[in-house]
């Protein structure tokens, strides 16, 4: 009891550790999670708003512009600053820090046209009509090959920034790019902000945590001192129960070996019942056995007087042939009762034996009887030897077999077979009775129980033979139900020979 309640004190303590390290771990996790989900958010709007402005800016410079940008004399300087302040302004209004397009040439970007912030546009310094893009020129040139939509990221003097480069293309194939830069520096604000955010809650769940450790840490301690109280008591009272035990002791081994011996005594009697309630059967069976022989016998006396009368008992052959009869059959007789014999004889102890032999003998005595209703029996067998009781063997076969006989008979079978196979250690034995009711299937080993009339069946038979079968021999016997009937199969597992 105590190592139960310390093994539940510590698998508290144990739970309450590792909900707090969940919390912590799922709230890191969490605050992670969100983290990067919110900068993600904010990244994918600002690519939005990039990507949008440059498509909307392709209506501001027809292609036209375009095809003649390609030569550097083709745009006059009025018309470049119309063109930067209109950039400007498309630009301006949505937060777009600058806005530009720009054209290859001999293998090298020139801008055609770009926005301008006010105080450039004031002190006639923003950039104008073909100017040379030096720094991005390897970047653009990439970029016209693949034909792809670009992001970058940089950072300088003035900030960080995030850039978009689309390239396109006129009517006429004349190729070239827009692009547009916006300030981030506002994103690693937030960022900065939310991770601020993170900290104050991660606090606060750990200050929540500290308060719920501290009163669950009081609670536990607690319980440990009533564990220990009770663990006290309980010291005290083995002590008691040990002095008990002991002066118990020396009589327990005593009491074991007086009830062992009682139950050696109580099987033993159960087997001695069940085989003398077969007795009566047995009885039954050798009169059926001899009724044929007998009759042989007492009709060869009785032509005796009318061959006599025909002169044949001067015959020397025919004296023979009489004699060789009469004494085959008080052969069978004799078998039949060394038969009957042997199967009653008590084996002390365990022997090797013959299955097959073992098995073909309880069939000879059953045979007569069986015969009498009508009854076929099939035995297909092939030999092998176990070491065990062969006596109480052949008496769980003869049980199976009358049990067979009995439903056949009662449940008025046509044409009636019991089926009896060896093979791979195993013995099958089956009939076409109809099989067991499955409410009671189950039981049918258990001691007393019997589907028979008052007075017909004692419920005893396959309970012994279950005994025998498993504790005697160290086999198995089990019955389950097919198609025509039951099945009994006795299996012997690996041979012990």
């Amino acid at each position: 009891m105590i190592e139960k309640l310390l093994r539940n004190y510590r698998i508290k303590n144990g739970i309450a550790i590792g909900f707090v390290l969940l919390v912590l771990f799922s709230s890191v996790i969490n605050s992670y999670n969100n983290y990067q989900y919110n900068k993600s958010i904010l990244y994918v709007n600002i690519d939005k708003n990039l990507k949008s402005t440059v498509l909307n800016s392709k209506l501001l410079l027809n292609d036209t512009f375009h095809d003649r940008a390609i030569n550097q004399n083709s745009i006059t300087i009025n018309e470049d600053r119309r063109n930067i302040k209109l950039l400007s302004k498309f630009a301006d209004n949505l937060d777009i820090e600058y806005l530009y397009t720009m054209v290859k040439r001999e293998n090298k970007i020139y801008f055609t046209c770009s926005s301008a912030l006010a105080d450039e546009i004031d002190t006639d310094s923003m950039t104008r009509y073909y100017d040379h893009y030096e720094s991005a020129t390897k970047t653009l040139l990439n970029v016209l090959k693949k034909g792809e939509i670009t992001y970058e990221e940089s950072t300088d003097k003035w900030g960080t920034f995030r850039t978009i480069f689309i390239p396109l293309k006129t009517a006429k194939g004349t190729e070239y790019i827009i692009g547009a830069d916006i300030k981030i520096d506002f994103i690693e604000q937030k960022l900065h902000q939310f991770i601020q955010d993170i900290i104050t809650t991660q606090i606060i769940i750990i200050l929540i945590l500290i308060i719920l450790g501290f009163f669950f840490v009081k609670i536990s301690r607690k319980e440990l001192n009533e564990i220990r109280e009770i663990k006290e008591g309980l010291d005290k009272e083995i002590i008691e129960k040990t002095e008990e035990l002991g002066n118990l002791n020396h009589t327990l081994e005593e009491r074991i070996e007086k009830e062992i011996e009682k139950n050696r005594k109580k099987d033993k009697q159960l087997l001695h019942q069940s085989k003398m309630a077969q007795m009566g059967e047995m009885i039954g069976a050798i009169a059926h056995q001899w009724r044929q022989p007998l009759n042989e016998i007492s009709t060869g006396i009785q032509n005796l007087k009318y061959d006599y009368k025909e002169g044949l008992l001067d015959s020397e052959q025919y004296i023979k042939e009489f004699i060789g009869k009469n004494k085959k059959t008080i052969a069978f007789m004799s078998h039949t009762i060394d038969d009957f014999r042997d199967f009653f004889r008590v084996d002390k102890e365990k022997k090797e034996f013959d299955v097959l032999d073992a098995t073909q003998g309880v069939i000879n005595m059953q045979s007569a009887q069986l015969a009498n209703y009508n009854i076929k029996l099939e035995f297909n067998a092939k030999k092998f030897n176990y070491i065990g009781f062969e006596s109480e063997y052949q008496q769980v076969i003869l049980n199976i077999i009358n049990n067979a006989k009995d439903a056949l008979v009662e449940n008025k079978i046509t044409n009636p077979l019991i089926t009896i196979e060896i093979e791979d250690n195993t013995i099958t034995i089956s009939d076409n009775a109809g099989g067991i009711p499955s409410a009671i299937l189950d039981r049918i080993f258990e001691p007393y129980f019997t589907t028979k009339e008052q007075g017909k069946g004692t419920g005893m038979g396959l309970y012994m033979s279950k005994m025998i079968i498993e504790d005697n021999m160290g086999g198995k016997i089990g019955v389950t139900n097919e198609q025509n009937g039951a099945v009994f199969i006795i299996s012997f597992g690996e041979k012990n020979v």
